[in-house]
C-alpha cells in the first residue's frame, strides 16, 4: 500500500486523520491470522469523516483487503469515495450513533460468532435477512438502513458487531463497528486471542 503522498495535500486534516486511522487497522491486521477472517466478497475498512452525508466522505480501501501469498493484502490505496456497502454501513450506522466512525466486514462461521459470544464482552446481534421486507431487498442502501435499524437497542446504540447468516445471493457476514481505529484494533484484538489456535 502506498503512503498515498500525491493525494495528502490537497487532503483536509480531518481526511488526513481518517486515512491514518484506516493505516493503523490495515497495519495491525496484516498477519496471516486475520486470513480467516476474511470473506469471499473480501474485506474493507470504512471510515467516516465525523459529519459524514454521503460516500465521498468515507474512505476505504480500492479493491479491498484480498489475500496474497498467505497473507492479507491491499488491492489499491485508501481513498475517499472508493468504499461501497462499508461505507453505506457506516453512513446508516451514524444517522442513529453519530460516534461509530468506522466499520468493517469479517467472514461468518457459526464456530465464530459463537466464540466471540462465550469468551468476549463484545456485544453482537444477529440480523435474519429473511424478515427483510420484499421492497427493502430491491434497493441495496434501503438493505443497510433496514440492517442497521434492526440491530439497535432501546437506547439507541449500534452494537460492536452485526451478523446474518446470509440469502440467496448475499454471503453471511460479520459486521464490526467502531469509534475509532483504537477502538476497531482493540475489537480485533479480542477476536485474535479467541482464534489464535484454530
Amino acid at each position: 500500500m502506498e503512503n498515498n503522498k500525491p493525494l495528502e495535500p490537497l487532503l483536509s486534516k480531518e481526511q488526513l486523520e481518517v486515512i491514518n486511522q484506516i493505516r493503523e487497522i490495515y497495519n495491525f491486521i496484516t498477519t496471516k491470522q486475520f486470513c480467516k477472517l476474511i470473506p469471499e466478497v473480501r474485506t474493507n475498512i470504512a471510515g467516516a469523516l465525523i459529519d459524514a452525508k454521503t460516500k465521498e466522505d468515507v474512505a476505504g480501501i480500492d479493491g479491498r483487503i484480498t489475500i496474497v501469498d498467505g497473507l492479507p493484502k491491499a488491492a489499491g490505496n485508501i481513498k475517499f469515495g472508493v468504499a461501497e456497502h462499508t461505507a453505506r454501513l457506516v453512513l446508516t450506522a451514524k444517522e442513529f450513533d453519530n460516534s461509530i466512525n468506522f466499520v468493517m466486514n469479517l467472514k461468518y462461521t457459526p464456530e465464530l460468532v459463537k466464540k466471540i459470544q462465550k469468551k468476549t464482552d463484545l456485544i453482537l446481534i444477529e440480523i435474519k435477512r429473511e424478515r427483510q421486507p420484499e421492497k427493502v431487498k430491491t434497493k441495496e442502501f434501503s438493505t443497510m438502513q433496514w440492517l442497521i435499524k434492526e440491530s439497535i437497542d432501546k437506547d439507541g446504540k449500534i452494537p460492536d458487531i452485526i451478523w446474518d447468516k446470509g440469502s440467496i445471493g448475499k454471503e453471511p457476514m460479520i459486521r464490526l463497528f467502531g469509534m475509532n481505529s483504537t477502538d476497531i484494533v482493540e475489537k480485533i484484538r479480542k477476536i485474535f486471542n479467541i482464534i489464535r489456535n484454530d
